[in-house]
């Protein structure tokens, strides 16, 4: 009796970590055509950490700004939020990619990867 609780223990832990790192599906963020909006993403600059634009629709966007700020909180190697402002420029469906990766780790995989849909009306 206990080798079958232990082992479904066992196997329920490894099946929660081989899904932790699926991408979730989002639904596309709606946005009007012309707007501006900004997509804010929690990142640690302190452990050479960045969020990185990977691919970008320029015909339907328009990177406008790209800025990171840190929480405000006297603890060392506190992390913050890294902000990106886009303008919409034409109606249609297109995604926004981001990884998370050191810029000077050529070969290794990123830590993270966001994918962000966006529907133009």
């Amino acid at each position: 009796m206990k080798k079958t609780i232990i082992l479904s223990i066992v196997l329920i832990a490894l099946a929660s970590f081989c899904f932790a790192n699926e991408a979730k599906q989002l639904k596309p963020m709606t946005v009007r055509n012309g707007d501006s909006f900004t997509i804010t993403l929690r990142a640690n600059m302190s452990t050479g950490y960045q969020w990185q634009l990977t691919a970008l629709d320029e015909t339907m966007l328009q990177l406008v700004n790209s800025e990171y700020i840190p929480y405000s909180t006297n603890r060392l190697g506190a992390d913050g939020k890294q902000l990106f402002t886009f303008k919409a420029l034409k109606a249609g469906e297109t995604t926004i990619s981001f990884k998370y990766a050191r810029e000077w780790e050529k070969d290794k995989l990123p830590e993270r990867q966001q994918i962000i849909p966006i529907l133009i009306k």
